[in-house]
């Protein structure tokens, strides 16, 4: 297994889509990446979010039996570092800072590519000195390994620049959630609650039946209504889940056009028992680029698989 694991990561794609130019310097500095970067490195991201992980992470664990993953994520720039130990600015790494609630505890760990190169292989190095981590630092193989059999992992991200391109490759189902999406600690477990029936609807989600699909959830919890949406990526189900904060119809036809922009099926699903006003609105957006939408209730009998 953890082989198979260091082949998907070489064989990844970019976290980043900016244009990257390629770096004289091999490798990222170790030490900036875990606490030597003004806060933007391991340590501050770990000090700002302590509290957030263990609390969260604990519900998501709780709620869904330990079946569920989830992480914390940022991404920085940090400086490359030569063979002399000469810290280089200019040439500044795409660093990815990585929080993951372990069912007894909590990991840490980042990654980076070499030369910045958003295809080569992903790189972790101990720092010299630990930096005081109150967590523990571990490479990220490690973290990984515990995701690959969960069957959804939520991944919480905390900058404007975040991809999901890599997990999309390495891990399971994927739900990404920018930080500060819920705004109730209770919502965790409606969303997973919601979602645990939404992957009951799945004979199995690695099926060619299901490549051309994508899907539009509607779920909430008390006053908080929440958006999800997926593409089936790499034979996985790969989505983001919003607060619809849309109180003008103007802003629900934003909303909706947005969420048309990342889809890439040409047949979608729309679910959930209450589409908060905006199906009218998805069946308009839909018929503008002659795709196909499929309404479902969540006591739907038949699996998502059985249709052609």
């Amino acid at each position: 297994m953890k082989k198979i694991i260091a082949v998907l990561f070489l064989c990844s794609v970019a976290g980043q889509s900016m244009a990257q130019v390629r770096h004289n310097n091999k490798f990222p500095s170790p030490e900036s990446a875990t606490y030597d970067n003004n806060g933007n490195d391991l340590r501050g991201f770990i000090n700002a979010n302590k509290t957030a992980l263990m609390t969260r992470g604990a519900i998501v664990n709780e709620a869904s039996g330990n079946t569920w993953g989830y992480l914390q994520v940022k991404t920085v720039k940090t400086p490359g570092e030569n063979k002399k130990g000469e810290l280089n600015y200019y040439e500044s790494f795409n660093v990815t800072l990585a929080l993951y609630k372990s069912p007894d505890g909590a990991k840490a760990t980042w990654w980076a590519r070499e030369y910045n190169n958003p295809k080569g292989p992903m790189l972790y190095y101990k720092a010299g000195d630990p930096g005081m981590l109150s967590i523990d630092n571990v490479k990220y193989s490690e973290i990984i390994t515990d995701l690959v059999p969960k069957k959804m992992t939520l991944v919480e991200y905390f900058d404007s620049s975040f991809s999901s391109k890599d997990f999309d490759v390495i891990m399971k189902n994927c739900l990404f959630m920018k930080g500060g999406t819920i705004k109730d600690n209770a919502d965790y477990n409606a969303m997973i609650d919601f979602y645990n029936g939404f992957l009951g609807k799945f004979s199995e989600v690695n099926d060619a039946v299901l490549d051309n699909k994508s899907f539009i959830t509607f779920f909430k919890n008390k006053g908080n209504n929440y958006v999800g949406y997926f593409n089936i990526v790499n034979g996985k189900l790969s989505g983001y889940v919003e607060l619809i904060d849309a109180p003008f119809e103007r802003d629900r036809i934003k909303l909706i056009n947005d969420i048309f922009k990342k889809l890439t099926g040409s047949y979608i699903y729309i679910y959930g028992d209450d589409t908060f006003g905006m199906e009218k609105m998805i069946k308009q957006r839909a018929d503008k680029s002659n795709i196909k939408t499929d309404r479902r209730m969540t006591t739907m009998s038949s699996k998502f698989n059985q249709d052609q």
